[in-house]
């Protein structure tokens, strides 16, 4: 299992007024993540204090689902990632402990000391992690460092893309600017590329 917690630094800096707002819509993601991962979610991703997102999951996907939808949502985090023994105490991923969690909490602590990735994520490996798991890890690290070298306007369309198998004529629709510019958009990204290279794994149209 791979246990991910997510320090929301925009939370923190928000008003009272707009933390409700906010704290709204990263349950919303939280919920939509679940609802689409379902088979990946050991327990219920959950935001603790509404400062820290926790997830418990056995798929690299769910993890950057989240990812590009809260960057997509202008939302600025910090991530640790952690892998090792974990006790599913409860039906939710802040009632969950062990090893991994506690590696994930190392990993958070990490990330201010990092100088590439903005500072954003770090990761900590249990000794006898299984290689699908390390290479899981990886991956979602790696997908976290192409989305931060992205504007919003590229995340928002390159989600509707991935995530909501839209094509650019629905993309053009839904945010209301052109087919033209769309298309525009999204040739300067990868996003082309990674909705082949997660397709291999679970599709996002049937997520």
């Amino acid at each position: 299992m791979i246990a991910v917690i997510i320090d929301l630094i925009a939370s923190r800096a928000a008003k009272a007024s707009e933390r409700r707002s906010l704290n709204k819509k990263i349950r919303k993601v939280l919920s939509d993540t679940d609802r689409r991962f379902a088979e990946f979610c050991v327990a219920s991703s959950s935001l603790s204090k509404g400062d820290s997102i926790e997830l418990l999951v056995t798929d690299w996907h769910p993890i950057i689902y989240t990812f590009h939808r809260l960057l997509s949502e202008n939302i600025r985090f910090r991530v640790g990632i952690g892998t090792g023994k974990i006790d599913v105490l409860a039906d939710s991923a802040d009632k969950c402990d062990g090893e991994g969690f506690w590696n994930a909490r190392e990993a958070l602590d990490e990330t201010k000391k990092k100088k590439y990735l903005q500072g954003t994520a770090s990761f900590r490996l249990a000794r006898r992690t299984k290689c699908s798991e390390e290479k899981m890890v990886l991956n979602s690290i790696l997908f976290l460092a192409t989305l931060l070298s992205l504007t919003h306007t590229q995340l928002r369309f390159g989600f509707y893309y991935l995530w909501e198998n839209k094509q650019i004529t629905d993309i053009a629709r839904t945010v209301e600017t052109s087919k033209a510019n769309v298309s525009k958009v999204l040739s300067k990204t990868p996003f082309y590329l990674l909705r082949d290279v997660i397709s291999l794994g679970v599709s996002p149209a049937s997520a």
